[in-house]
């Protein structure tokens, strides 16, 4: 779970970075075409510019970095199960399957030691689900967290695997499955720690369906939920640029 909310907050800084840059860049021309614009106020627009555009890039170095990681691990763990799978496993078999590679460790021990063989093999089928995730490969990514889900259901990750499922649906523009997912993973895990994440993600779900009105709803409730979360600064940016404010 730590690994997921590490990437959720690498999306998000990219995100406030992106919209930052296209504040100041909009500010700029404004200042140009302003003929008793002073040259230090444009100068500091510049570089305040620069320095935004250098950030954005770094987090999507970061991000690409961590893209490559999941794919290995994930290419990793399809070969262990394939091995697992076939009808005349052995041993000899078992051993020829590659070893983890090196990067991908620190991303494997933030997941909680699995209790049985069965979550074992649930907690690989998490991986497989999020590392096809990460690749852009959502079909599959979404069999894998489904069947994790149905046959984990109580699962520390459920909750983890549940909003994935929304955030494949959401990447896809398929708004509709997104929201029912979010609904689902809200009503099995009310007080897991993606709760107002699903929020969020919902009411943006919403705002793409031009459901204004109920997307405002969700808004609100992470502002007031979750007051001194990431989601509620997120939240409040959104309503800003809707010309609303928070109650």
């Amino acid at each position: 779970m730590e690994f997921q909310a590490d990437l959720d907050a690498l999306q998000q800084q990219v995100w406030k970075l992106e919209k930052d840059n296209a504040a100041l860049t909009q500010k700029l021309a404004g200042a140009a075409s302003a003929q008793d614009a002073p040259d230090a106020a444009q100068a500091e627009i510049r570089a305040r510019l620069d320095s935004l555009q250098h950030d954005i890039q770094a987090l999507k170095t970061r991000s690409d970095e961590t893209d490559q990681r999941l794919a290995a691990m994930s290419e990793t763990l399809r070969a262990t199960r394939q091995a697992l799978e076939a009808p005349a496993a052995s041993p000899a078999a078992l051993e020829g399957a590659p070893a983890p590679p090196a990067a991908a460790a620190p991303l494997a021990q933030a997941l909680p030691p699995a209790p049985a063989v069965e979550g074992t093999a649930g907690v690989e089928l998490y991986r497989l689900g999020y590392g096809d995730y990460a690749k852009g490969n959502y079909d599959q990514a979404l069999v894998e967290l489904q069947e994790f889900v149905r046959n984990n259901p109580q699962d520390d990750l459920a909750d983890d695997a549940q909003y994935l499922i929304g955030e494949v649906n959401f990447s896809q523009q398929k708004y509709q499955d997104a929201v029912a997912a979010y609904d689902r993973m809200l009503s099995d895990h009310p007080a897991g720690d993606k709760a107002a994440a699903a929020y969020l993600k919902k009411g943006l779900a919403l705002l793409e369906m031009n459901r204004t009105a109920d997307a405002v709803i969700q808004l609100q409730h992470v502002i007031s939920a979750y007051p001194k979360s990431e989601e509620a600064r997120l939240a409040r940016e959104r309503l800003r640029a809707l010309g609303l404010r928070e109650r």
